[in-house]
């Protein structure tokens, strides 16, 4: 048993060495399933691989559009209530890139896209502040005992409360501006990436650690050369769980108020009983969800390449 601990001591050594020698380049090892494999000579999956559409999400998003063609075709729900999509779609058709109606009801004449660039720079916009700290906080509250106790009740209590029950608030502090719809999201991406940051981080094989500390690695390049790089693949997920999320959470606080917007877009088309119209919104800002989420699994995947591909 003494034999095995020190072999496996010995490759945790040579990973994490091979490692840190090449930070600069973004390229960390992560624990072969073989015991004779080093991660690092791992092939990097081609990029098809990566980017293969699951055709069961396919399918399934064709059965919802059926579904809803059918319930109008046969009218279960009053069209009212319940536009078919051909009508939705053509209400994108002519509110797109400019629109004489939405300008009637004081929401501008640049069409559902002008909107749709208010709603995603905010998103984007928080999503970029929430990584930068999130990630920073999550890493070094794993490893320093004295940031996490101080970090741990705050964000404990954050992630506790209901978002949508602070939204008002946000409201109420800065009033129907940019920056209060920023800082709600935030708030919600920040607690979300914390968590997943500082799980990675335990998740993480101590030995490779350890391994950095006996080669003489500062706490500095452990940070960034063992313990960020080595849970890029989990931190990944709290940021597409945080941006999923995100999307419905700024167009509810457009609704409460906001100077523009898709949430302010359905707000107002809503008074004056616009389902049709208030749809397309709906399914715009869905197609921009869904892209960025396509687009961000696609660049995480291609970051993350030197990962061993998935046994099937």
């Amino acid at each position: 048993m003494r034999a095995v601990s020190v072999l496996s001591h010995a490759h945790a050594l040579r990973v994490v060495s091979s490692c840190l020698a090449r930070t600069e380049s973004g390229v960390l090892a992560t624990r072969s399933k073989s015991a004779t494999e080093s991660p690092l000579l791992t092939r990097n999956r081609p990029l098809t691989r990566r980017l293969t559409v699951d055709p069961l999400g396919v399918l399934g998003l064709f059965a919802i559009v059926a579904l809803w063609w059918a319930i109008t075709a046969v009218q279960v729900v009053p069209r009212v209530f319940l536009p078919p999509p051909g009508a939705v779609l053509q209400a994108i058709e002519e509110n797109f890139l400019y629109s004489s109606y939405l300008a009637n009801y004081n929401l501008g004449s640049g069409g559902l896209i002008a909107s749709l660039f208010y709603t995603t720079e905010n998103v984007l916009l928080a999503l970029t502040i929430a990584c930068i700290v999130g990630i920073a906080l999550g890493l070094s509250s794993a490893r320093i005992e004295f940031v996490r106790a101080v970090l741990d009740p705050i964000m404990l209590t954050a992630g506790t409360i209901p978002i949508l029950v602070t939204a008002p608030f946000f409201l109420i502090w800065f009033g129907p501006v940019r920056s209060a719809q920023v800082g709600l999201l935030i708030v919600y991406q920040t607690t979300i990436i914390y968590l997943f940051a500082q799980r990675a981080v335990t998740n993480l094989d101590p030995i490779y650690g350890a391994a950095a500390r006996t080669l003489g690695a500062s706490r500095l390049r452990i940070l960034t050369g063992v313990y960020f790089a080595g849970t890029l693949p989990e931190v990944f997920g709290g940021i597409r769980i945080a941006l999923a999320g995100a999307w419905g959470l700024e167009a509810f606080a457009e609704l409460l108020g906001a100077p523009q917007g898709i949430g302010r877009v359905i707000q107002g088309l809503a008074t004056a009983a616009d389902t049709t119209t208030v749809m397309a919104a709906i399914v715009v800002l869905a197609g921009v969800a869904v892209g960025f989420d396509v687009l961000v699994a696609g660049m995480f995947g291609f970051i993350t390449r030197w990962r061993p591909a998935e046994r099937t």
